[in-house]
């Protein structure tokens, strides 16, 4: 019918992209409007214009059908970011958090500056790590999946001087003990404001994002994490 084969262009970028048949990609992008969509890319393995369809790249796009995946028409390069090292691990890692947990054609339009802010960040060290946690805790807010990070769950301020355990429910609870399940509150008002000092806050706040992105990331482990272990060991090795 005429809707599903009406042609749709946005602006997007591959998160990810998977042979597919003989000559064809899965390309599965963010786009602006439209959310994550995935396009099969007709072709694109033989070479040719779509063959370019690489990570971290932003494209003029467009597509028609409907159904889960859509027929790739055209993708025009707009220009992205060169990223190397542990930068570009943490912007694979950024790609595997939004393809765990963005469904399909579900259109979020807050996210998609979010994530280009996010990777013109990690070029720099000391930006890397507070750029990270600013998008995992922005991406969840965009989902509804996110909580507090200056009032606890009685309602109360959080205090920098205190320690605060998260509960996927209820947010942020007040503790009196500090231990490997706690944050500080000084972590948590330094996430929520994006000032960093110390590295412990910086250690704290990783932890703090890991438990409130695991009940939604699955058990299959992502495979950033690993290259980014083997990476620092290959560096270190070298040394």
């Amino acid at each position: 019918d005429m809707v599903a084969s009406r042609r749709i262009q946005d602006v997007g970028v591959v998160l990810h992209r998977r042979g597919y048949r003989e000559t064809s990609l899965i390309v599965e992008c963010l786009t602006a409007e439209h959310g994550r969509v995935g396009l099969v890319a007709r072709g694109a393995r033989r070479g040719g214009r779509n063959s370019r369809l690489e990570p971290l790249q932003e494209f003029a796009l467009a597509w028609s059908g409907g159904g889960e995946l859509h027929t790739l028409t055209s993708a025009e390069p707009q220009g992205g970011v060169q990223l190397q090292g542990e930068a570009a691990i943490c912007a694979l890692y950024v790609n595997e958090l939004l393809l765990r947990l963005l469904a399909r054609d579900d259109p979020h339009p807050e996210i998609y500056p979010l994530y280009w802010a996010c990777l013109r960040r990690l070029p720099t060290g000391e930006e890397r790590e507070p750029a990270l946690r600013r998008f995992e805790y922005r991406l969840l807010e965009a989902l509804g999946y996110a909580f507090s990070l200056d009032i606890d769950a009685r309602g109360e301020p959080v205090r920098a001087d205190r320690a605060y355990w998260l509960d996927a429910h209820a947010g942020l609870m007040p503790v009196e003990r500090t231990d490997g399940e706690t944050v500080s509150g000084s972590a948590l008002l330094a996430l929520a404001a994006d000032t960093w000092t110390s590295a412990a806050d910086r250690a704290q706040a990783r932890r703090l994002m890991r438990a409130a992105l695991a009940p939604y990331l699955g058990t299959r482990p992502l495979e950033s994490p690993r290259l980014l272990k083997r990476l620092r060991q290959m560096e270190s090795s070298g040394r």
